[in-house]
């Protein structure tokens, strides 16, 4: 339950009152024991006795709202996510952060926005971000070149979590852009559409300049509307122009990437079923040529108002030469023990690479975990 931690009216001079503004503050916790076992390169099989956000991200959020009159208001939102049960310092408002006005014409705001693509691939599948997901660090439907690319990682435009390891068993996601700013419509007759877009920085830098970044454009269209739920998303990422070896960009120099994203699910009695298809593309890159493809099938039964189930498949078609097609297969288990409150269950097992260097198989995850997770 969120609670209100303060409500300020401040009066203005000469008997005009300002609006209020109200701040909230609110949250989720997640944690639980964790069980992996990987077989990519580098990486021993590891098991940790607990571990954080299995089923959702550990956060907080606090939010701040003005009504300006005339149907307008102005807001801030700033969220914390940590690592629950460790003691890694991430910093205040590490994560999703903006300032926004809306009104009856729509909405615009500027910060670190999450992107349409994270929104869609969330609307494919019944496991948010956590184990199950294929948008988790373990398993990224979005990628430059299968398994093994690198793209946009570690810059300054895109946070960390959209890169990809190199060999690792982390994958690239679409999560939020820095410095960005987006323009969405209102709904009309469940029909939306929005525009996000950072600029790229090019402008006169030395080789080296670390400020460097990628430059972003997003368009997303959505239909969401009684039991049915479709995005589409299409997003343009670019490498800001000059590299060097103290510039973090992994993009060639001109290279552009190219994500499709079309997702949705439709709910009918208990049963809610989901789908998802990907297009990731690059071009200007002559020594590293990328095309692969994604679909995926799921679905969440509600066997009681306490319990439910859900499930997954998931499969990546790498096109390039590097034909690291990957796959993934995921089952969970929700018990709500209040309105806050719910146990959990979450298993998936796939394979990051199923065409690696030493022989297929290179890359085979099976992960697993069981917790809690509470919202206030």
């Amino acid at each position: 339950m969120q609670k209100k931690i303060i409500a300020l009216a401040i009066a203005g001079l000469s008997s005009a009152a300002f609006a209020q503004s109200t701040v909230t503050l609110s949250g989720l916790v997640d944690g639980g024991y964790y069980s992996q076992s990987l077989e990519t390169a580098g990486m021993a099989d590891t098991k940790t006795a607990f571990a954080s956000n299995g089923s959702s991200t550990s956060a907080l959020f606090i939010t701040v709202t003005e009504d300006l009159g005339g149907g307008n208001k102005v807001k801030f939102f700033g969220e914390s996510d940590w690592q629950f049960g460790t003691n890694t310092a991430t910093g205040l408002l590490n994560s999703y952060n903006y300032l926004e006005v809306s009104g009856n014409w729509g909405a615009l705001k500027g910060g670190n926005l999450n992107t349409d693509a994270l929104y869609a691939t969330i609307a494919a599948q019944p496991f948010g971000t956590g184990i199950g997901s294929g948008i988790s660090g373990a398993f990224g439907r979005l990628s430059r070149a299968g398994s093994n690319g690198v793209y946009a990682g570690g810059t300054a435009g895109l946070v960390a979590a959209e890169g990809e390891a190199a060999g690792g068993i982390s994958g690239a996601r679409s999560v939020r852009i820095n410095n960005s700013l987006q323009y969405s419509t209102p709904s009309m007759g469940g029909f939306s559409a929005s525009l996000q877009w950072a600029k790229k920085n090019d402008e006169g830098l030395p080789v080296a300049a670390a400020s460097n970044t990628a430059g972003f454009t997003a368009i997303g269209l959505k239909y969401n509307k009684g039991p049915i739920n479709v995005h589409y998303v299409n997003e343009q990422i670019s490498n800001g122009g000059q590299l060097g070896s103290g510039n973090a960009l992994t993009l060639a120099a001109g290279e552009k990437v190219t994500h499709n994203i079309l997702a949705g699910n439709y709910t009918f009695g208990p049963a809610t079923v989901y789908a998802g298809w990907t297009r990731s593309k690059n071009s200007g890159n002559a020594v590293l040529v990328a095309d692969s493809r994604s679909w995926n099938l799921g679905l969440k039964y509600a066997v009681s108002g306490a319990l439910s189930l859900a499930g997954q498949i998931l499969r990546v078609d790498d096109k390039s030469v590097t034909d690291a097609d990957r796959n993934l297969n995921a089952v969970g288990i929700d018990y709500a023990m209040s309105k806050r409150t719910t146990a959990y269950g979450r298993y998936e097992t796939g394979d990051n690479n199923k065409n690696g260097a030493t022989g297929n198989g290179v890359g085979g995850f099976n992960r697993w975990q069981a917790g809690l997770r509470h919202s206030f």
